[in-house]
Parts: C-alpha cells; structure tokens; sequence
C-alpha cells in the first residue's frame, strides 16, 4: 500500500473516531457528560476515568455462568447500551457489563453505546421512541429482533440476567 493511501486511511479513521465520545456541558448539572454515541475509548476521558476502570476491575462475574456464555452463538447478536455518564446505576452497571463482555469474547463490533444528557436526550439515539427511560439499559437484539432488556439493575446479576436472554430461541 502506497503512503498516501494509509495517511488517507488514517484520517478517515480518527475523523470517525472524533465524531464519537463527545461531550456537552449538561444544562442541568452544569458538568460535562458523554453525549450521543460513544466507543470505549470514551471511558478513559476525564469524566469517567474515576468510575469505569476502578468499577471494571474490582467486578468478578460468576465464572460458571461465563462459561456458560461463551458456549453460545452471538451469530446475528446485537447490544445496544444506553447510559448516561452522570448516573450512579451506569456507573456501577456499565464498567461491569462490558467486562462480561470482554470474558466471554462478544463481538465488540455488534455493541451499539449511546450516552444520554440528564434529558434522556442523544443527537444519535431516540430514547423515547425506543422506550428507554432509564439508564443504564441494555438491549438485546438477534436478527434485528429485540429479544430482552437489562434495564437499570439486574433482577439477578448482570450475567445470570445475560444469559437467559441470549438462552431465548
């Protein structure tokens, strides 16, 4: 590959990447906040360095339930991950779904993360219309079928909760 092609190459990708992981200074709280559509580069900003890493590695998911789901197809899986950088549930939630996610090897490229303003409001998601109200909220989809919800706290734990999603037909 010449040079030009891979400088050209990577501008497209950091152009990409910036259009991610924004910040607003939220209205209400008067702090910034991730807004709209985010990758897990946004974790290590600032506004979330204090709550995602130490969050991340103190979380020790139940193993026998891991292995349990990585015995699993994620063919045609998709997550979105609705969360909100202000809200003490995403803290302690988010950090801990994505490490379940990480060990059992789910496909980053199939998980959709959108961060919402105190409104529950994002320029790349509609909340309403996708009846989010409270975040965090993840949503399970297989062949673009919502198949089940995590909404705020796990009725059981987040991985137990996973699993009998993904066990569904």
């Amino acid at each position: 590959m010449n040079k030009s092609l891979l400088f050209l190459l990577f501008v497209l990708v950091n152009l990409t990447v910036s259009a991610q992981n924004k910040t607003i200074e939220d209205t209400r709280l008067k702090k910034h906040v991730l807004y709209g559509k985010v990758t897990l580069e946004a974790f290590e900003l600032d506004i979330c360095r204090d709550w995602y890493g130490p969050e991340y590695k103190k979380y020790k998911a139940k193993n026998g339930i891991i292995k349990k789901l990585r015995k699993l197809s994620f063919k045609n899986v998709r997550i979105d991950l609705i969360l909100g950088s202000w809200c003490h549930d995403s803290h302690r939630e988010v950090p801990r779904f994505i490490k379940i996610l990480d060990e059992i090897r789910f496909p980053f490229e199939n998980l959709n993360m959108n961060a919402l303003d105190t409104k529950k409001e994002s320029p790349d998601y509609n909340a309403k219309a996708n009846k989010v109200s409270r975040v965090p909220t993840a949503i399970v989809y297989r062949n673009n079928e919502e198949i089940g919800r995590i909404i705020e706290t796990p009725n059981q734990s987040l991985e137990k909760d996973l699993l009998k999603i993904l066990s569904k037909n």
